[in-house]
Order: structure tokens, then sequence, then C-alpha cells
């Protein structure tokens, strides 16, 4: 079983499978490669000793490093398959790739939102400072509406960041995702970004040999919605059928009418793999425009809520004062 340790962060993934391609591509054996990462990733020095204990006993790298708490379930049948068929280099190249995008994007908007919220802190501060100054409000009130609030709207962003892991402890991982596709807006963005992802994830272990009845579920258990994820049960259960691929995946709504035509034309020149790839990767590129997009507007709309706030704060009370009390 492998430990209860908190999953990998999209940084230490792709930091720790850029180091493997590297070291594999070196032509270093297994065991060489993991005894230079225990000694140069202190983070993970606890994990990649296990993996290299493990693999010392006999495991396979898939299997040592889903004991170790280094791989997930996803990763487990990538490396494998790419170990049966010699493409360890290559699917960790993969891999490196997905994770250091991922991990660019996630960055990028947060490095956006460091200016805004500074912005939000001082604006805080400074709010009620005139009041204070003129004896209006006592200092313990003053405090109340500066950091008061401050702790309070840290608070509300901790708890959302955290509340899909919350609900999941609490049982209610169906409810959040179920709420998730109820709005439109939000439904569209976490289809097409799930769906993508999926694809991707089927393309590669196609490209590494893995058969197209034992790829489909894992792929879709790699799915994170499970709401969606439902979706595909009745391509799952075509598998025994013997339809093709295009009529299998025809069978799931939330794919498009072009990726079905892809998979059909890849399907009949028997470059299925290569095929889902290119289009998979198309697409992240019209996924990482709209991602840089948010990543633009994100921190104008949070100036904008702050503006706003201040501008009604300021009018607010100087219309308190002009209009008479008994009116």
């Amino acid at each position: 079983m492998p430990p209860k340790n908190p999953p990998l962060n999209t940084e230490q993934l792709a930091t720790l499978f850029t180091q493997l391609k590297r070291l594999e591509a070196s032509g270093l054996s297994v065991l060489q490669t993991l005894t230079i990462l225990t000694q140069s990733k202190t983070e993970l020095k606890k994990p990649l000793t296990t993996m290299l204990q493990q693999i010392k006993s006999g495991r396979s790298v898939s299997e040592a490093g889903v004991r170790a708490g280094l791989f997930n379930d996803t990763h487990k049948t990538l490396i494998h398959a790419a170990e049966s068929s010699g493409q360890l280099t290559k699917v960790y190249g993969q891999l490196a790739d997905y994770y250091t995008g991922l991990a660019s994007r996630i960055n990028k908007v947060k490095s956006r939102l460091y200016q805004p919220g500074l912005t939000l802190i001082i604006a805080l501060f400074v709010q009620p400072l005139p009041d204070l100054v003129g004896s209006k409000i006592t200092r313990l009130d003053y405090l109340q509406l500066s950091l008061g609030r401050l702790v309070v709207i840290g608070f509300g962003v901790f708890l959302l960041i955290k509340l899909p892991n919350i609900l999941s402890r609490l049982g209610l991982k169906a409810a959040w995702h179920r709420v998730q596709l109820s709005i439109p807006v939000v439904a569209k963005w976490i289809i097409k970004r799930q769906v993508n992802e999926f694809f991707y994830i089927l393309a590669i272990m196609l490209e590494s040999g893995v058969a197209f009845s034992i790829a489909l579920p894992k792929a879709v258990a790699g799915i994170k919605n499970s709401c969606l994820r439902k979706q595909f049960t009745p391509a799952l259960s075509m598998l025994a059928s013997g339809a093709s691929v295009r009529d299998t995946l025809a069978k799931v709504p939330v794919i498009n009418t072009i990726a079905l035509q892809i998979v059909h034309s890849s399907e009949q020149s028997g470059k299925l793999a290569s095929g889902i790839l290119h289009y998979s990767q198309r697409e992240a590129e019209t996924i990482n425009l709209q991602n840089d997009t948010l990543a633009e507007w994100l921190p104008r709309l949070v100036y904008s809520i702050i503006a706003s706030w201040m501008i009604f704060s300021i009018l607010g009370s100087q219309f308190a004062t002009v209009i008479p009390s008994d009116i």
C-alpha cells in the first residue's frame, strides 16, 4: 500500500519527471538514477529512498513509485507501459512537459494576483484611517475594520481553496462535482480541460503499446469530476462488443464531432495514437490561450472590485453626511 503522504504538487512532479527523463536519457540504470535523486532532491529524499528500496526488492519502477507515494494510478499505468515497450525516456519527457506547462500557468496566475492582493491589504488599512484620525472611531474599531476584515477575507480564500478537500472528507465530493457542472460557464471550462486531459492520457498509453481496451478505463479513471466521468460509462460498456474506437467514443455526449472525426481518420490510417495526441496538443494550445487570458484579466477584475469598494465607501460616507437623518 502506498504511504498516506500528501500527493506531490505540480512543481514537484514537473521537477521529478524532468530529472527522471534527463538521467534516463544519459544511460544510467534505474538504481543509479534514484541514488542520484535521493542525494539531490532533499524534499523528496524519503519517498525516493523508499522507491529505491522497493526496486532493490524486485519491484518495477511503476509499482515502486506508487508504493513510495510518488506516482498516482495514471502514472503507474503510463510508466508500466513504457517499461514494457522501452520508452521510459519518452514518457518521462511527456509527463515532464505536461506538468511543467501546468506549473507555469498556475504560477503565472499567482504572480499576477500578488499586486492586487497587496493593493487590497493596503486599502483595508487606509480606508478607515481618516475616521480614526478624526476620532470618529476608536483604535479597536479601526483594528476590526482593517485587520478584522483582512482575517475574514483570508479565511474565506483559504476555505475556497480547501473546499474540494473539505467536501471530499465529508463525503460530499459528488455533490460538489454536480454543482460544478450545473453552472454553464464553469461546466464548459471544466469539460473542455478534463476531456482534453483524457485524450492526452489515452494517446500516451496507446503510444506506449497499451491496448485500447485497457487504456480507455485507465484514461477515464483519470477524469477528476465524477459526474463527468460517469458520462463515459456507455463507452466503457462497449469495450467487449468489438466496436471501433470512433463508435465507442461516440457514445460519450461530451466528445465533440471534430474529435470523433479525427479519431476515425486516425484509426483508419493506423495512426490512432499520434492522431489523438496531435488533436490533444492542438486543443491544449487553445486552452493555454484561454488560461493566459484569465491570468491577464483576473487581476484587473480584482482591481475593479477593490476600486468599486473604495469608491462606494467614500461616496457612501459623504452621502451619509449630507442626507438629513429625519428623511
